[in-house]
């Protein structure tokens, strides 16, 4: 049953467009997390994480499908679209009888997403620019939520992290680096958060993150043009108000909020 239910729920997420989905196991996660980024700081009884992400163009290409085929009304946005198929899996999960709450990173959620997807199997979070990166999609992924069940409903979690065996960025050039305008002087690694955050508060990199665009791996999955599935981790507004740019400067940083 457990193992049904579990490819039950993997087809269901595929058909709402989240082709990426893993389990981590939330002690293992949380003891390689400092205290206040732990899954346990969200969920105190969870013991299993089902993680969601979308790779490629695949979520763009299903919405409007999932959305009639479920009577959804109109969604204009993709993490209404996201929290729509997150409580979907979350009340099937409830009807077999397993305690469960939908969790998402467009919130004040301070779980690291990237961290929880590589810790599920679904990429490796590069050392170099920072981002999840994915065998076939490369960059041209992202981890779309996450569901907090109770306890271990489907046995132990194994671990499904792959970082020891996908090392794309050891033999790279890192054009990643020399396309982004924000990185530091000494050109190893690309920007950190306040220097992207300050180079997008000033009108750069307005349509994509040029680094994700300058990755060689999963170019077939980029976006297209007038496509922004992958546009920022973050949109411009939130940035402003996590580091105090504009008006936010004025709103002690302790009410901003921020990852």
């Amino acid at each position: 049953m457990p193992q049904k239910l579990l490819t039950a729920l993997r087809v269901q997420a595929e058909g709402a467009g989240l082709n990426l989905f893993g389990l981590v196991d939330r002690a293992r996660f949380d003891a390689c997390e400092p205290k206040e980024r732990r899954i346990a700081g969200v969920a105190p009884r969870c013991g299993t994480v089902l993680v969601l992400g979308s790779g490629g163009r695949w979520l763009s290409q299903q919405r409007e499908r999932w959305r009639r085929e479920t009577g959804q009304g109109l969604m204009t946005s993709v993490a209404e679209h996201v929290a729509a198929a997150i409580d979907h899996l979350v009340t099937a999960l409830r009807q077999a009888g397993i305690g469960a709450a939908g969790v998402t990173f467009d919130g004040p959620c301070r779980v690291r997403g990237e961290r929880l997807a590589e810790a599920a199997g679904l990429g490796v979070v590069s050392p170099v620019s920072g981002l999840l990166l994915h065998p076939e999609y490369g960059p041209w992924l992202r981890v779309r939520g996450a569901i907090c069940c109770d306890g271990l409903p489907f046995g132990p979690v194994a671990d499904a992290s792959f970082a020891e065996r996908f090392e794309p960025c050891a033999a790279c050039a890192r054009p990643c680096v020399a396309a982004c305008p924000a990185h530091g002087a000494e050109a190893t690694k690309v920007a950190d958060a306040a220097q992207c955050a300050g180079h997008r508060h000033r009108g750069g990199c307005a349509d994509a993150c040029a680094s994700r665009a300058a990755c060689p791996i999963g170019v077939a999955h980029r976006d297209q043009t007038g496509e922004t599935m992958h546009r920022h981790g973050a949109d411009l507004k939130t940035v402003r108000r996590w580091l105090g740019f504009g008006p936010w400067g004025l709103v002690p940083k302790s009410l901003r909020g921020g990852p």
